[in-house]
């Protein structure tokens, strides 16, 4: 009998088990809304609402001192990062592969980062943006005196740095739940797959 068991062994080992439930965390981080099997989405959702409830308290932990509180927060962060592949921001450099990168976008967020990119003074930066540094750009440095010096930036490569899971759980996905203790996520059931039958089922966000 199985008692004090909970989880499903999905017929891999404990490392295959922890890599297919961090891959399906990222997977609904970045997407919102993914369509996998029945059981998995269950297991799933256990996984991504305690990482949801660990983001929040992110926003709200506080030392008795300003490193204490860095540090408490990196702590969090780094238990966080256990639940998903890739977590930090990621940097994208020169024009192809920033090209590349947002033709497999969606096309609400493809058009988005087209226009930003187009002329970033003027068009909004899309959430999922951190920054963006053109070839040829000004930016101010600070000089061995401690004065601040403004160098133009010329014949290089264009730098995109866009969120990572962790980052977009953090400051995008968990401030909508703010005040929701739990029931981050719901599943509807979708049928029996053809070809082995299996059961299958949406997993989304609620908000």
């Amino acid at each position: 009998m199985r008692h004090m068991k909970s989880g499903r062994k999905f017929g891999r080992e404990s490392h295959q088990r922890k890599a297919l439930l961090r891959s399906l965390c990222t997977s609904l981080v970045k997407y919102e809304r993914i369509e996998t099997t029945l059981q998995k989405a269950k297991d799933l959702r256990r996984e991504i609402e305690k990482a949801v409830t660990l983001a929040k308290k992110l926003h709200t932990v506080k030392g008795e001192t300003e490193a204490q509180t860095r540090g408490l927060k990196a702590s969090k962060r780094t238990l966080l990062e256990n639940y998903f592949h890739g977590c930090d921001d990621r940097e994208i450099l020169g024009r192809t592969e920033i090209k590349r990168y947002i033709s497999n976008l969606s096309k609400e967020n493809r058009e988005a980062a087209e226009k930003y990119l187009e002329d970033p003074d003027k068009n909004p930066k899309p959430e999922f943006i951190v920054d963006y540094i053109p070839a040829t750009c000004k930016r101010t440095v600070k000089g061995k005196d401690g004065k601040e010096l403004v160098k133009e930036r010329k014949n290089a490569q264009k730098i995109l740095r866009v969120e990572g899971t962790v980052t977009k759980l953090v400051n995008r996905i968990a401030p909508r739940f703010e005040s929701v203790p739990g029931g981050y996520t719901r599943i509807y059931k979708l049928g029996n797959r053809r070809g082995d039958n299996a059961e299958m089922a949406i997993i989304e966000f609620t908000r």
